[in-house]
């Protein structure tokens, strides 16, 4: 699933947990989603924060085509990842294997 999310800020997210001891470091991007209604195709924007995935902890704030995937959580109720974060409008790169096909 992709969606158009705009990030306005990133805030750490640090500490040590009281459950195992551990220590951990999250970053929270504060973002507007834009949600298209399915009955009317009105474009809703939807206010909330996302938790970034380690190796998109240095995102800056902007606007991204973000892809998402099904994951299962610790207490093994079905969710959302990011999978990937890309500029909104950024060309992507080529797959391998396909320039070189369509040269030949």
């Amino acid at each position: 699933m992709k969606s158009i999310i705009q990030i306005l800020n990133v805030v750490k997210v640090a500490g040590r947990s009281k459950k195992t001891g551990n220590d951990y470091d999250m970053r929270m991007a504060q973002c507007i989603v834009q949600k298209v209604n399915p009955d009317t195709g009105v474009i809703e924007p939807l206010i909330g924060e996302l938790v970034l995935p380690e190796r998109f902890k240095d995102t800056p704030p902007g606007t991204y085509d973000v892809e998402f995937e099904v994951s299962i959580s610790q207490d093994k109720r079905i969710g959302a990842q990011v999978y990937s974060i890309v500029p909104a409008g950024a060309n992507r790169p080529a797959q391998p294997g396909k320039d070189m096909k369509a040269a030949a």
